[in-house]
């Protein structure tokens, strides 16, 4: 027992917390509190900060996010789901996520216009990294290797692992973990859609295939309506360009993210938090026009791209992050 407890106390002296719990390190950052509810959020001062300004760009962009949202859940299930033959009354899981991650992310929006990003605010912003991971690993396990029964149990471990970390991490560290953990998720959810939108985009040039809008009517005709219709359809868009949507709109999350840690700035503030009313929308759009994954086609999984993804992910916004250190004035 004596034996065990040197151990333990050795490894809290070696993180520095000395018997005690460190709510922050020696030296940390200056940081706001929230005005509503006076608790300490992750925002140091930001520079020409301007109140008026900064709480409309977040309302707005919730405002245009819930609305999306609710047009893209009200087409999906009362539109058309009902409009489905029986036994193909589905939109696949990568839909459902992407319902399930615009509905997270109107949540962790609204709950920051309430009280600021900060340690109790990542139990609501951590959900919208949750379908981050879930999108990606929806992608990753379709056609790989791992066992479909994977899914869940990476989601759920991505979870507690973020949880644990933020609550028991000091300030400034449980941000800097936040923020590096949710940047790296933003760019390869981006890197890995543009991926599937050239894999996409490549078989419809070799295969050329046409989809056109359906039309119940279709099965009251004979052959020679049919056909003369058909000339006459309106031609829906190859599924690729409706993923070139869902892609950028992942990149343009992520480089406004990439700006507003890369500088305090209050303009970069501003872009960021505007970008969500551009962003969601457009995927929004997509659960619309595209409101089943049956066209999509998904790339076999190459280990070794998928690593190269993690890595240029994790290096890129580790830099990111080192230039927002650097740039701070608190260095």
């Amino acid at each position: 027992m004596i034996h065990k407890a040197a151990l333990l106390a050795l490894a809290w002296a070696l993180m520095g917390v000395q018997g005690e719990w460190l709510a922050e390190i020696p030296d940390a950052p200056p940081r706001w509190k929230s005005k509503l509810f006076d608790i300490p959020t992750w925002i140091v001062p930001i520079e020409d900060y301007n109140a008026d300004s900064f709480d409309t760009t977040t309302v707005f962009s919730v405002v245009a996010m819930a609305g999306a949202s609710a047009y893209a859940i009200y087409h999906t299930f009362w539109i058309y789901l009902p409009s489905q033959p029986p036994g193909r009354k589905s939109v696949g899981r990568f839909n459902r996520l992407i319902l399930a991650y615009l509905i997270s992310t109107l949540i962790a929006s609204f709950t920051f216009d309430l009280m600021n990003a900060g340690k109790i605010w990542a139990s609501f912003g951590v959900l919208h990294n949750l379908f981050e991971i879930a999108l990606l690993a929806g992608i990753f396990i379709r056609r790989s290797d791992v066992s479909d029964f994977l899914f869940v149990p990476i989601c759920f471990l991505y979870l507690l692992g973020t949880a644990f970390a933020v609550i028991w991490l000091p300030w400034p560290l449980d941000a800097l973990f936040f923020k590096y953990q949710g940047l790296s998720t933003d760019l390869a959810l981006g890197l890995d859609l543009f991926r599937l939108y050239f894999h996409n985009r490549r078989i419809a040039k070799r295969t050329k295939i046409v989809t056109y809008v359906t039309d119940p009517e279709d099965d009251k005709v004979n052959d020679g309506e049919a056909a003369e219709k058909k000339e006459n359809k309106r031609r829906i868009p190859p599924v690729h360009v409706h993923i070139f949507i869902i892609a950028t709109a992942a990149m343009l999350h992520w480089f406004g993210n990439a700006l507003v840690t890369m500088s305090n700035h209050f303009l970069m503030w501003l872009i960021f938090q505007f970008l969500y009313a551009v962003a969601f929308p457009m995927y929004a759009y997509y659960v619309v026009v595209e409101p089943n994954a049956s066209r999509i086609h998904w790339y076999k999984v190459d280990y070794c791209k998928e690593s190269l993804v993690a890595i240029v992910s994790l290096a890129t916004c580790g830099i990111i992050i080192a230039i927002g250190i650097l740039n701070s004035d608190h260095v």
